[in-house]
């Protein structure tokens, strides 16, 4: 018998390194040209630009980082001390050694745009290995392949210019997962007991303790990461408990959990101390550790006084109960804080957010649609795989399997409870669902063993004549079966993820536009820099102490969604952005008269610039509904749908109330702070009605045009009875008269248009200046 030509490690690491390829080409190709436009460089994530913010100052003051920074909020500045500071500073130190030390800033625009596609697309590797780890290789190859592929949040927060921490999330959370796994797994198959550790017994000891050691580290970078990083740590306590009571149980020796989470947790304490200032971290640490050790404890003295096993579970909650009850006395408020962090579990199903939504109820109503975008068949197919991996949980109660249970059904929860978890909810479907179909690769005639979950058949010896008997057409019925099954994994698997991952990694709906680029350019460039140095931007301003701005600052006042852009490409200072917005800008766009906007604008925020733009000034299919409601009112107050019979179907007709052309940021933007006369003016007669599925609504019964408002309102103080309203059909042609406003000057209007409802077209992006 030769050797075989191609070792299956070799094949597997081909297939990994292509799956490496093929999760690259889709973050960095298909979104490439979104993000290098003309001169631009775009960030595709809104929170990219605060990241991009912390990292220009890093990369030119290595290695010291800004607590404080004056550029991202007006004026008060922002205090960045809670920002958990690996990420920048990973980036930035990749950064400052691409540069020499010394990095332009377009070595930083371009590693940081590359930054979150390798590291989502280098996610491939540890599940290859958890794969390869808790089945066999070719599990853990189908595995990689799928978290690579699978479209929606987790490919959406990694490709090109996502530069945010989500994806350093996963990728720290799986490694330290990994190693935890094989921790475990090692200290089990070599009996690891408590004597042994006393011992030293190091051809026992050592490897666990590798593998716990470089768990903990990941842990720690985890918690460097993210400020919700509790939630690996209870997923970590969680499995900890239920592999207690089966060990138990089953009469086995516990040691070897208390020693790995014990070196686990320890480890990433002392990784994380540098930056610990919450008592909640700290007060979870030190229980994730003592808790295991009371567990090992507990366990051995029940053992040693010949306890019935059942009892322990029992024991565990008095205990467990007990020491909520002590706790509760120390520090009620501690107590009820850490508890409360559980709340990522609860479905909130009335809220706008949308990352926040739950997965089975976006919009509050129930649909499977988010769960498909997300990971098509996998979704379906990641629970019977669960339900397989349960009864053998139960059966064997293996405790790397246990680990892997335990994490996929606590993320799964997170994950139903806000879609947001999705990223982190996609190693699990992989994982889970790269098991099903190597079960279905192995039926199908592949004899390769799944590391404990399938059986070796014993070799037996067969007859040359039997041998030549299995060559014949069993050979090619086995071929055929084995091909077969290549085929369902393909098109069930893999096949109806192809086109909806391209399809995100296509879309990159967070970038600014190319009017944005253009008018922050102008902003940086044409407008007074309000710290009279340019280069300030760059330096590292004042910390630990109060910061007084210079009698040259000011504000320049947007939409918050927007902030961020205006401090990383326009290097001036937003009166609000997405991590601090403030209400007061929803009022002071919706105010009806010029005199109390000036209050805000002036009085409140010192603003010497209005950035409007087309898709807030726009009702439907806009952000104004945001304006009306975050102003404590509702957009019915603004505009509305009404319907108009046209034969036996009742067509929609989109309406504007006068409310909607006097407000500040319409008055702005629609009409550029002119001066404006009607010629004509509309009045609808309307009914309230109920439709057939028992929804109100308004049905306009007639419809009326005035060639002046006066005679409008003539009119409709004329009708006796009835529901009558002023309106406007078109968002840039008033109803209503609107006098000029005196302190807004139009100083630059973006090349870039955005189309007109009636025909013609409006620049998109548009500046004014507040002129005494």
């Amino acid at each position: 018998m030769g050797q075989k030509r191609f070792p299956q490690g070799l094949i597997a690491g081909i297939l990994v390194a292509l799956f490496f390829g093929v999760a690259l080409y889709l973050r960095v190709v298909l979104p490439y040209d979104k993000v290098f436009v003309d001169d631009w460089i775009k960030f595709t994530g809104v929170d990219a630009y605060f990241f991009m913010r912390l990292v220009d100052n890093l990369a030119h003051n290595f290695p010291h980082l800004i607590t404080f920074d004056p550029y991202l909020l007006y004026p008060s500045g922002s205090d960045i001390t809670a920002v958990r500071p690996f990420f920048v500073y990973l980036l930035a130190g990749v950064i400052w050694l691409t540069g020499l030390g010394s990095p332009t800033q377009h070595t930083v625009d371009i590693v940081g745009v590359y930054f979150p596609a390798v590291l989502g697309a280098l996610i491939i590797v540890p599940v290859y290995f958890i794969g390869k780890a808790l089945f066999n290789r070719w599990a853990g190859v189908i595995s990689a392949g799928l978290v690579g592929l699978f479209p929606g949040e987790f490919l959406g927060r990694s490709i090109l210019g996502f530069t945010d921490y989500h994806v350093a999330e996963v990728l720290f959370t799986t490694i330290a997962m990994l190693f935890l796994i094989l921790a475990v797994k090692s200290s089990k198959e070599k009996g690891l007991t408590f004597k042994q550790i006393r011992e030293l017994n190091w051809a026992t000891v050592v490897k666990p303790l590798i593998y716990s050691f470089f768990a903990g580290i990941f842990l720690g970078i985890y918690f460097l990461t993210w400020q919700g990083a509790l939630l690996f740590v209870f997923v970590i306590f969680v499995y900890l408990i239920v592999q207690f009571v089966i060990d138990h149980l089953r009469g086995r020796s516990t040691a070897y959990l208390c020693f790995v989470s014990t070196i686990v947790f320890i480890i990433a304490l002392l990784v994380f101390l540098p930056a610990l200032t919450d008592r909640m971290s700290l007060a979870s640490f030190i229980v994730a550790i003592i808790i295991p050790i009371a567990l090992a404890m507990l366990s051995g003295f029940m053992n040693r006084r010949g306890a019935k096993p059942p009892l322990y579970p029992a024991a565990l909650i008095g205990v467990g109960l007990f020491s909520l009850a002590i706790f509760y006395v120390i520090n009620p408020f501690l107590l009820k804080t850490m508890l409360g962090r559980l709340n990522i579990f609860f479905w909130p199903i009335g809220t706008t957010v949308l990352e926040m939504q739950p997965l089975l109820f976006p919009g509050g109503n129930f649909s499977l649609a988010v769960a498909w975008a997300n990971f098509t068949t996998g979704f379906f197919l990641y629970f019977i795989s669960l339900g397989i991996l349960i009864y053998l949980t139960i059966k064997r109660g293996e405790a790397d399997k246990t680990l892997l249970l335990v994490w996929s059904l606590v993320i799964l929860a997170a994950t139903l409870a806000m879609r947001r978890f999705c990223y982190y909810f996609v190693v699990n479907v992989a994982l889970l669902t790269g098991y099903l179909s190597w079960l279905v690769l192995e039926f199908s005639g592949f004899k390769i063993p799944a590391a404990g979950l399938s059986e070796v058949p014993k070799e037996t010896k067969q007859t040359t004549k039997q041998k030549r008997k299995q060559r014949g057409g069993s050979r090619l019925t086995g071929r055929a079966n084995m091909a077969l099954g290549v085929i369902v994994v393909f098109f069930l698997v893999f096949f109806p993820n192809i086109g909806k991952a391209i399809d995100t990694a296509g879309r990159t709906s967070f970038a600014p536009s190319d009017a944005w680029c253009e008018s922050l350019d102008w902003l940086r460039d044409n407008t007074p820099d309000p710290f009279d140095n340019p280069d300030f931007y760059f330096e590292l301003p004042p910390q630990g102490e109060s910061y007084i701005y210079p009698k040259t600052a000011y504000g320049v006042t947007a939409w918050w969604d927007y902030g961020y852009w205006i401090t990383r490409i326009g290097h001036r200072i937003p009166t609000s952005n997405p991590g601090t917005h403030n209400m007061g800008e929803a009022h002071l766009f919706v105010a009806q008269d010029e005199t109390s906007a000036n209050r805000i604008l002036k009085d409140t925020w010192s603003s010497k610039y209005i950035i409007t733009d087309y898709a807030v000034a726009m009702p439907i299919g806009g952000k104004f509904h945001a304006l009306a409601t975050l102003s404590g009112s509702n957009q019915e107050k603004f505009f509305d749908i009404y319907y108009q019979p046209r034969g036996a179907i009742a067509q929609p007709v989109p309406v504007f109330y006068p409310e909607y052309y006097r407000s500040l940021f319409v008055r702005l933007y629609n009409f550029d702070g002119k001066r404006v006369m009607p010629r004509n003016c509309t009045v609808i007669s309307y009914r309230e009605r109920i439709s057939r599925e028992g929804q109100p609504y308004k049905e306009i019964t007639d419809m009326q045009s005035f060639s002046t408002y006066g005679e409008a309102e003539d009119y409709i103080a004329s009708q006796k009875s009835g529901s009558h309203r002023v309106v406007g059909i078109d968002p840039f042609v008033s109803p209503v008269p609107l006098e000029a406003l005196a302190h807004y000057k139009l100083v630059y209007s973006s090349k870039g248009s955005k189309m007109l409802p009636g025909g013609g077209s409006v620049p998109e992006v548009k500046i004014f200046e507040y002129v005494k």
